[in-house]
């Protein structure tokens, strides 16, 4: 039995006294609308049979009044939901979701009459409703009243967590869990107007999606808060805090929205990044979308620590984890402003795209979140010029694209890759839904797309479909339409090929001069790794294929549309092309493939000409063909140079990650003359870098320093292992940007030091140099150091959504494996601790923690023990596949690889 106060027990109940006088809070009585009752029906009353998926439709909900009883120091909540529809037909059930909720009592009510309901849990997800009669056709609202539970691990639904010894409960309702707080129809499409009441501690602050209306005391420790009724929102966007936060003004808008955010106590100095540019985001996205940022305020509200997610964009109350808001001022490096900026960028393009027109179903959610992830180099690089001079000119806005290519394309290299409109057939489909897929195949389609179409019509049409469709559902078709009518061209053909069918498309090009004219033969077909079964399915798709190339001693372009298996692409020009690239400006969605001859004449003759967003592309194309074996491995590995002159970020990242990945897949007796290689290649830029920023020092220079020092320090460099024992004698003073990589490296040096980070970890207040710290000792080499790392994920003082990611690490395949052993050995144990739930699925992913080697003898055993251990969980089947495929794949490359890599280091 829970503690209640009678005042609070007293309001509840009146929110259930039957007939149209009862008296009881203003956001459970004041959204039913006054509707004549219609004649009886003689169709037979409907009773639908449980639902597989999707509610039926007989009842059609039009608002929904919302009233909770929160307070944070409890371990349970109190509710009750008026539900305001019309019954479409007469019926003798009515269904709804809910999920781990005890209702109490329901009722539904139709002027001054009352109709009990009888109400009962089916399955996991769903409440009948059923009245002693058929409910007559015509408008009646469901009353319930109900209780429930914060969730202990999983951040979803309404969960509850500590920071400084006090209590917070926010929430996380995207995919499916609104469920878990109301009893809802808990469906995007079903968008309507909510209202909220909190009761909660008169200490504490609440927030919701909409400004509080009324603040009144109840009692001398409880108040209630009314918010203003929303604008039509589906269940997933609906959101909550309740807990002693402080409240920042962060100012207002151009249009005069204000902005706040808000933080745990004693915490307002790490959110001054995020409170001195979350208005300034606001105004770049008004501009671009021609209207109004859409809702009355925006907050943003900080979560201490999150599963499964880092960011929700829910409308009017953004959650961020506070490893993405939270910054010590003192400390914060650019790499860090620049993530928030990132995220706040694309939550904040959500209000538009995403809140203020909403995808009808799961199956359209790219057009949420790839759209999202489209827009965040479009907001940087129109804030270019307002953050400080350590950041001018070094957001790489031109490169983001180039990235997220590519971890499209990773994710698209298996077989049993999901297309982009995956068929929703099952819940855990809605989780999958969440993925590599969704949100960067969807934002590289729409990159394509805008080069294809040019920006201007792009915009023109995205402001087209927001207005058709503001604070309503719209559809992939609806989304290519717009467009189509803007660009006056009808966009179904190439977009189809893109979203329904899966995989990545690769473009061979094969240059062809005769008689004086010059032309590229193009064939498509679908990117092929070995290991992966072979797609049974036609790969054809419509691609803006555009090739830039040497025309007469300058750069030149020519383009087409390629729809058929091969065709031809003219080069105007006289004589033959020194060079030909096959995506100029690197937004195309394919693979380019042309033979070694061709790359080499780019490399020695092209390279000046291309952007850096061309380059980069060339040599991530250059990798994955040298990866499948149809180019040698000395193609890539005279790249490397390129990219690390070009002295940015992104291609210096390509350049160390091929390093490592080649690394990784050599026998250990090969590694130390492959490190001899690295620090030959990467030493000159990491003595010129050092450990320690230099004061006044820009953003690509931080990052490359923390990239290529670990590259290198891990590689053997002898003088940069020995300054970082040093520097870490004193670790807490390392620089914030690199002390990761220094207290690993000295760690993984020195003993003393390591059961000295070891003992800090535990105590340490600051999450953000608990994480460091976790990630460094994670790195040591000796396995039972490892073992003292991971028995980590037992220790009660440490929160176990931030200690899971231990099982995610492994700087080398011995690691690795030791952390997979681990697993095994204890786990049942983890699974009772682990966050099992999460925002976008289940305990599935942990299957991957056991797939992340090479060996393809373990793999019948890990097949069968997988299944046994995931399979049965919503996304089991697919997370198994998957982590088995990449398994399959790793093992062919580095039969494939080693050999190559072997032949190509004996000849330097």
């Amino acid at each position: 039995m829970l503690r209640r106060r009678p005042s609070l027990l007293f309001a509840l109940a009146l929110a259930f006294a039957a007939g149209a006088a009862c008296s009881s809070p203003a956001a459970v009585r004041g959204g039913a609308t006054a509707v004549e009752p219609e004649p009886p029906s003689e169709t037979p009353a409907l009773d639908p049979p449980p639902p597989e998926l999707r509610l039926p439709d007989n009842f059609e909900l039009a608002s929904v009044n919302a009233w909770l009883v929160i307070d944070p120091a409890l371990d349970s909540f109190r509710g009750a939901i008026e539900l305001n529809g019309r019954v479409k037909q007469d019926s003798a059930r009515l269904w709804l979701h809910g999920r781990g909720l005890r209702v109490e009592q329901a009722v539904a009510r139709q002027g001054a009459q009352s109709v009990p309901l009888t109400v009962e849990t089916i399955g996991e997800d769903l409440l009948s409703l059923r009245p002693e009669a058929p409910l007559p056709a015509g408008a009646w609202t469901l009353a319930l009243r109900y209780e429930g539970g914060y969730e202990p691990v999983a951040t979803i639904g309404a969960f509850k967590q500590r920071v400084d010894d006090r209590a917070y409960v926010a929430t996380q309702f995207e995919s499916i869990f609104a469920r878990r707080v109301f009893p809802c129809l808990d469906e995007p499409g079903v968008k309507v107007p909510w209202q909220l009441t909190l009761d909660v501690p008169i200490d504490q602050v609440a927030v919701a999606n909409t400004p509080a209306v009324s603040e009144t005391a109840l009692d001398a420790t409880h108040k209630r808060v009314v918010f203003a009724p929303s604008k039509p929102l589906p269940s997933y966007l609906i959101a909550f805090g309740v807990g002693p936060y402080e409240v920042i003004d962060a100012g207002q808008t151009r249009s005069g929205v204000p902005v706040r955010v808000l933080t745990f106590k004693g915490r307002t100095a790490e959110a001054a990044w995020a409170a001195q540019t979350s208005a300034k985001i606001v105004d770049v996205l008004e501009e671009w979308f021609g209207t109004p940022y859409p809702y009355p305020k925006l907050d943003m509200l900080t979560i201490p620590v999150t599963s499964g997610f880092g960011a929700m964009e829910n409308a009017g109350l953004i959650t961020y984890a506070q490893r993405l808001l939270l910054h010590d001022p003192s400390t914060i490096t650019l790499a860090q402003r620049l993530t928030w900026l990132g995220v706040a960028g694309h939550e904040i393009a959500h209000q538009w795209f995403g809140d203020l027109v909403t995808a009808s179903w799961w199956d359209d959610i790219w057009l949420n979140e790839g759209f999202a992830r489209w827009m965040e180099p479009k907001v940087l690089a129109a804030l270019e010029g307002q953050l400080g001079p350590a950041l001018e000119g070094q957001l790489g806005t031109d490169l983001m694209p180039v990235g997220t290519r590519e971890r499209a394309l990773g994710a698209d290299r298996l077989a049993t890759a999901r297309i982009v409109r995956q068929r929703i057939v099952h819940r855990g489909d809605i989780f999958s839904a969440f993925d590599r897929i969704t949100y960067d195949k969807g934002a590289s389609i729409l990159h394509m797309i805008e080069r294809h179409l040019g920006p201007d019509v792009m915009r023109q049409g995205v402001r087209a479909y927001l207005e058709a469709h503001q604070h309503g559902n719209a559809t992939s078709r609806d989304f290519l339409s717009a467009l189509g009518a803007a660009a006056g061209e009808d966009l179904t053909p190439m977009a189809s090929g893109l979203l329904e069918q899966r995989g990545a498309p690769l473009v061979r090009g094969a240059l062809r001069c005769e008689g004086g004219a010059a032309s590229l033969t193009l064939r498509q077909e679908r990117f092929q790794v070995p290991g992966a079964a072979a797609s049974p399915e036609p790969s054809l798709w419509a691609l803006p294929v555009c090739a830039v190339y040497d025309r007469d001693g300058a750069r030149a372009e020519a383009c087409m549309m390629l729809t058929t298996s091969s065709a031809s692409l003219a080069l105007p020009g006289r004589g033959c092309p020194a060079w030909v690239m096959l995506n100029a400006s690197g937004r195309g969605y394919y693979r380019a493939g042309l033979d070694e001859a061709s790359y080499e004449a780019l490399r020695v003759r092209g390279w000046a000409a291309l952007t850096p967003a061309e380059r980069l592309v060339t040599f991530h194309d250059v990798t994955a063909l040298v990866m499948v074996g149809e180019l040698p491995v000395a193609s890539v590995m005279e790249l490397v140079p390129r990219m690390l002159a070009e002295r940015t970020r992104a291609p210096v990242a390509a350049a160390v990650s091929l390093a490592a990945t080649i690394k990784d897949m050599l026998p250990a007796r090969h590694v130390p003359a492959y490190d001899r290689w690295i620090l030959a290649t990467f030493g000159p830029l990491a003595r010129s870098l050092t450990w320690s920023p230099r004061r006044g020092e820009k953003l690509d220079a931080e990052v490359m320093r923390h990239d290529v020092l670990e590259l290198v320090a891990w590689a053997g460099d002898k003088v940069l292992q020995r300054a970082a024992v040093r520097l870490a004698k004193d670790w807490r003073r390392v620089a914030s940007s690199t002390r990761e990589i220094v207290w690993g490296v000295a760690a993984d040096a020195t003993a003393a030091l390591f059961e000295e980070l070891l003992a800090a970890v535990v105590v340490e207040p600051s999450p953000e140099v608990r994480a460091d710290l976790l990630r460094a000792l994670v790195d040591v080499g000796d396995e039972a150091r490892l073992r003292q790392v991971l028995a980590l994920l037992f220790e009660p003082r440490l929160d176990i959504r931030e200690t899971q990611r231990l099982l995610f690490a492994g700087r080398t395949a011995a690691q690795r494996e030791g952390i997979a052993l681990y697993f095994r050995q204890h786990l049942e144990p983890l699974l009772a601790r682990l966050p099992l739930g999460g925002a976008t699925g289940s305990g599935a992913r942990f299957a991957a923690v056991f797939t992340r080697g090479c060996d393809a003898a373990q793999r019948d055993d890990l097949s069968a023990y997988l299944a046994s251990v995931f399979g049965g969980l919503p996304d089991g089947a697919r997370s198994i596949g998957e982590s088995l495929e990449a398994l399959d794949q790793c093992a062919a490359a580095r039969a494939r690889l080693v050999p190559s890599v072997l032949s190509w280091l004996s000849k330097r």
